[in-house]
């Protein structure tokens, strides 16, 4: 997971016209299973942002980073419609006034969209009606659209997602993210594995021609290392799949230009 910048982004006005439209019809019906009805009946809405949407993610879910050409990708409404499962397992009612804003929408792989669902788990604030600040809420779902929650994911050398953080709330929200959106699914960390070792393998032999140019500086050896920096930067890139993965490899040597590439 990497942050998903949408600054500067907005829907073109016909979308947004209709969408304000529809959600007026929604405010005004009076019973939940009407407001379900015109969920139901206007759900190619949000499907018509897809392509736009995975845009901002250079074609890359916006969980798990993979790209798969072969794949069909979903937008997922981040809160979730009808209902919204916590913890606990129940109910605690869906957000329906949010069906057609298009901030709540995220573009999902199908594995992880199809294992999230309707859970959505909040750990203080709960909004139920429109009038009650969702933003105020405390969730347990990790967000890309919120810079500072990615950075609560890492990933190690088999490829796996974790934690950055060994206790507390980060942690709970790592760990149900993790699971919920199945983010160790097992293709997705053979794909991350590779990942770390070619980036392992550059950093090897980078690190053995720094070594050997400190000694017995040369041009054709410079050169060399020249391409190996700028594949590196390259797994690192936003358009990469998987560039989390990268810059934790990286990170992980405590090698200060290692670092300094992962930046």
């Amino acid at each position: 997971m990497i942050y998903i910048d949408r600054t500067g982004f907005t829907p073109n006005a016909a979308w947004l016209l209709k969408a304000d439209n529809i959600t007026t019809e929604l405010l005004e019906a009076e019973t939940k299973e009407k407001k379900h009805e015109i969920i139901d009946a206007n759900q190619r809405l949000w499907g018509e942002l897809k392509d736009v949407l995975m845009e901002l993610s250079h074609q890359k879910c916006w969980y798990s980073e993979a790209k798969d050409t072969f794949s069909y990708y979903h937008v997922d409404h981040f809160r979730p419609k009808k209902k919204a499962v916590g913890v606990d397992k129940k109910d605690k009612g869906g957000y329906w006034w949010l069906a057609f804003n298009w901030t709540n929408y995220r573009i999902s792989g199908a594995v992880g969209n199809v294992n999230k669902r309707d859970k959505f788990a909040v750990y203080r604030n709960k909004a139920n009606e429109p009038e009650e600040t969702w933003e105020d809420e405390t969730i347990y779902l990790l967000d890309p659209c919120n810079q500072f929650d990615p950075i609560k994911l890492t990933f190690n050398s088999n490829g796996e997602a974790r934690s950055l953080y060994p206790s507390g709330f980060h942690l709970e929200q790592a760990k149900y993210t993790i699971t919920e959106l199945k983010l160790n699914y097992k293709k997705l960390k053979e794909a991350r594995k590779k990942i770390w070792v070619d980036c392992s393998l550059i950093i090897g032999e980078l690190t053995n021609l720094l070594d050997a140019e400190g000694k017995n500086p040369s041009a054709t050896r410079r050169g060399k290392m020249e391409v190996l920096f700028k594949q590196l930067k390259e797994f690192t890139r936003c358009s990469s799949e998987f560039s989390a993965t990268a810059r934790a490899c990286l990170k992980s040597t405590g090698i200060d230009w290692a670092i300094s590439i992962a930046a």
